[in-house]
């Protein structure tokens, strides 16, 4: 149920504050004064289309929000979990839409930022509206199956929810299929291609790390005369001595027989003696591996040309499969995978078949069931429409769902469903986009809506004008059924017509005053005699005369008493 709406800065409502009421609320009010606004605002906080042109003028953002009392909806459970938002534990929920003038767009349940799809999603679960021109909608023949679908409930919907699975199984099925058998030759020239790169990848015995060790092997073969130079020199220091000098091997032994006799002199000089003996060990070892280090270092052209042969060998592999080496083997991993199955493409395309075949035997078996749900829901919804249309002055309508082949597999099944009616008995069926008029447009759908919500559950419908072209004892029809509907469901319904208006539960007028300049809309519910003032109006325009209060105050009666 729908507690309460609030609107600011939406069209020319600057700020609106409405409770809604069980039951009945009808919303009525002189042509313009935003009756229809009011209606657009629902819309948005439902989910439906937002635009930066419905941002009131000289502000910078528009909110609607709704509040509703979901206890009885068990269905939202899930789908709010699904989002991380907790069940209300006071059966209270939150929506509400911003539209800044930017083109921002923001959706909000319970204060949590949500995505427009899922608010979508929570919005058909709230509210349905049938607004002006819906009945159109019924034009579209498209729409025809869903709303069949729609009717037959979970005994419709499980099966379509399965064929629409193994459509789309079978749909990449066939995608793979005809990838894996394009065209032999080219299929050919591509496995040629493979085996030249992978055996040029092959034959070059790649690993990891080889690319940096060469590189470092390089600069020392390139500088190996100065290394010669600097390791002959340090050596020499070290070890030899350099022009009549003593090396320092040399100074640190003498040194070390110094203090050996200065400790027979003084014990506590143990320590001095053990620090010269190690730093000359470690300097005849580091004397030791400068002299091998540089006998490995000698200069080799030989070798450096076949280092740098390596690495150009290396780098042209690069250009063409990889930036590194890791790259290239990736890519040789790669193209080795694709070899593989291009080689036993064969063995995979009679894979592919068996599984296509598989794939549309269960398809035909999964649309045949749910070509059996259309047709059992699609006699419960012909023999419910005609009890409706009856009650709603059509009863010399017959209506019929034509069900036809379709010419190919579709998601959706393999039936199109059409509406067929005859106006007139003795008439042939025709498809209802050809031959009816408004006025039956509007009140079949009107009783569309009755058995959908009914299917749905769904708590709150809104009508915008469904009494738009209709009138004598056809609107009265619709009036009882609105009424009859609004025992069973909280009914919105904006009217013109007092027939209409007499039933409401609540009824709330809506009106507009100009106020600094500015056209502001405001909202009142009506008590007993502001309600007969109201109805008053409609009968008779801007004229009130007895007579109009008499008709109205009649109407009342009458409708409280049914």
């Amino acid at each position: 149920m729908l507690l309460s709406l609030f609107i600011r800065n939406f069209g020319i409502i600057e700020l609106l504050n409405m409770d809604l009421h069980r039951g009945l609320n009808v919303l009525t009010g002189e042509t313009g004064a935003g009756k229809s606004i009011i209606v657009e605002a629902l819309q948005l906080v439902l989910g439906g289309r937002a635009s930066a042109d419905l941002v009131r003028t000289g502000a910078k953002k528009a909110m609607v929000q709704a509040t509703f009392a979901v206890s009885g909806l068990p269905s939202l459970t899930p789908l709010l979990e699904e989002q991380g938002i907790d069940e209300p534990g006071d059966g209270i929920l939150f929506i509400s839409r911003e539209i800044a003038r930017s083109g921002k767009n923001i959706c909000r349940i319970n204060g949590q930022v949500v995505t427009l799809g899922f608010y979508k999603s929570i919005g058909r679960n709230l509210a349905d509206l049938h607004v002006q021109n819906e009945q159109n909608s019924l034009l579209d023949q498209d729409r025809h199956r869903e709303l069949l679908d729609r009717f037959g409930g979970k005994e419709v919907l499980e099966p379509l929810k399965k064929v629409r699975s193994i459509f789309n199984k079978w749909k990449e099925a066939r995608l793979h299929f005809e990838k894996i058998s394009g065209d032999a030759g080219e299929r050919a020239r591509r496995l040629d291609l493979l085996r030249y790169e992978i055996e040029e990848i092959r034959c070059e015995n790649l690993r990891q790390g080889e690319e940096e060790e060469l590189t470092a092997e390089k600069r020392v073969l390139a500088n190996s005369e100065r290394i010669c130079q600097l390791t002959t020199e340090a050596y020499a220091l070290l070890y030899e001595g350099v022009g009549g000098q003593i090396s320092a091997t040399d100074l640190l032994a003498k040194a070390s027989t110094l203090i050996k006799n200065l400790t027979a002199l003084d014990e506590r000089t143990e320590s001095m003696l053990g620090s010269l003996q190690n730093a000359l060990y470690l300097v005849e070892d580091a004397a030791r591996e400068i002299f091998n280090y540089r006998d490995r270092a000698e200069y080799s052209p030989n070798r450096l040309d076949a280092v740098e042969e390596r690495l150009e060998r290396i780098e042209r592999l690069k250009k063409r499969f990889g930036n590194s080496i890791s790259e290239v083997l990736e890519y040789l991993d790669s193209a080795s995978k694709e070899l593989h199955t291009l080689e036993n493409v064969e063995e995979k395309l009679e894979e592919a078949k068996i599984q296509l075949v598989d794939l549309e035997a269960a398809y035909n078996q999964a649309t045949a069931k749910l070509r059996a749900a259309r047709k059992d829901a699609a006699k419960q919804l012909e023999e419910a429409m005609s009890r409706e249309l009856g009650s709603l002055e059509m009863g010399r309508i017959e209506f019929r769902l034509g069900i036809f082949e379709l010419a190919a597999p579709s998601p959706s099944g393999t039936e199109r469903i059409d509406f067929m009616i005859s106006p007139n008995p003795g008439e042939p069926l025709k498809p209802l986009v050809k031959i009816a008029s408004g006025g039956e447009l509007s009140r079949i759908m009107l009783a569309l809506k009755v058995l959908l919500a009914e299917a749905d559950e769904i708590p709150v419908l809104v009508f915008d004008e469904v009494d738009s072209g209709i009138g004598g004892r056809a609107l009265q029809a619709v009036a009882e059924k609105i009424s009859r509907l609004g025992k069973r469901r909280q009914i919105i319904c904006v009217t013109h017509s007092a027939q209409v208006a007499c039933y409401a539960g609540a009824h709330h007028r809506i009106s507009k005053k100009f106020e600094g300049g500015r056209t502001i809309t405001q909202v009142e519910l009506l008590d007993s005699l502001e309600r007969l003032e109201e109805l008053a109006r409609m009968l008779g325009g801007k004229d009130i005369t007895e007579i109009t209060r008499q008709h109205a105050g009649q109407m009342l009666r009458f409708a409280a008493k049914h």
